[in-house]
């Protein structure tokens, strides 16, 4: 049994909040996107593609009725395929909206995203939203940005050290909406009891230090207080950006704390 809780905060510099986040339990799914674009776009790009993924994990429900407009990949589960196609008809319908007028040109968001049947987590990430994972008070991401610096870590050409810091930390190499196609990063990770999830904007995980947002998910065990106080550390670093994060619990004894 899974248990939520999601917050999103404007912060300390921005004046509007171009996060969204998406938190529904009946369905199992839950998002974080992070939209950019001027004139406040970007609040577009992110609910659109929130709204997309939405209405097609509700349809795919029922199994003899799913439609794979990109195909099916067999190497994934059936959750695997619903979440990937749902990132993917989200970028579509970004990109077709940045088409129709010229002051939509150039919007996009990030997504992050996590589908839960069971005791399996399926996730999926586009951009520099990312998805944590809190086992055991160790907190690891499951997800790897798809940034400039990110890809010259991967690559061994860069330092993780330098990355805080360098000035092209945030250059993004791939959005929902940013280009007609987009590569999914997809993930399936089994979970034990007492697991943690986070899915988390850059502006919570861009300022608060790893190890401090381990001890807050760690120290704080309710959800609601964990989720205030990550927000609350991010914005006692200046909180320069919006910041949202989903945490979720598994429990299997159907009995969450």
């Amino acid at each position: 049994m899974i248990s939520s809780h999601g917050l999103s905060d404007t912060g300390c510099v921005r004046p509007d909040n171009e996060d969204r986040i998406l938190v529904d339990e009946k369905l199992g799914l839950f998002a974080v996107a992070d939209g950019m674009g001027g004139h406040s776009f970007g609040e577009v790009a992110a609910e659109l593609a929130l709204l997309a993924m939405q209405q097609y994990i509700d349809s795919s429900r029922d199994r003899s009725d799913v439609t794979w407009p990109f195909g099916y990949d067999f190497n994934l589960s059936l959750d695997g395929n619903r979440l990937a196609t749902a990132v993917l008809l989200a970028n579509r319908r970004v990109w077709k909206r940045s088409e129709e007028l010229p002051q939509y040109a150039g919007m996009g968001t990030t997504i992050a995203a996590v589908l839960i049947g069971g005791d399996r987590a399926t996730v999926a990430n586009v951009g520099d939203s990312r998805v944590y994972l809190l086992r055991r008070s160790e907190l690891r991401a499951l997800t790897a940005d798809d940034t400039w610096v990110g890809a010259m870590v991967r690559q061994g050409t860069l330092d993780p050290s330098e990355v805080p810091h360098h000035p092209m930390r945030n250059v993004l190499t791939q959005a929902a909406g940013a280009r007609e196609d987009i590569n999914v990063q997809l993930l399936e990770q089994e979970l034990a009891d007492g697991d943690q999830l986070m899915i988390s904007s850059d502006g919570l995980h861009g300022v608060v230090e790893e190890g401090d947002m381990q001890s807050i998910l760690s120290e704080a065990g309710n959800l609601g207080r964990s989720a205030d106080g990550l927000i609350a550390a991010a914005r006692n670093q200046g909180a320069p950006d919006n910041v949202s994060c989903i945490l979720l619990r598994y429990s299997s004894d159907h009995n969450p704390a």
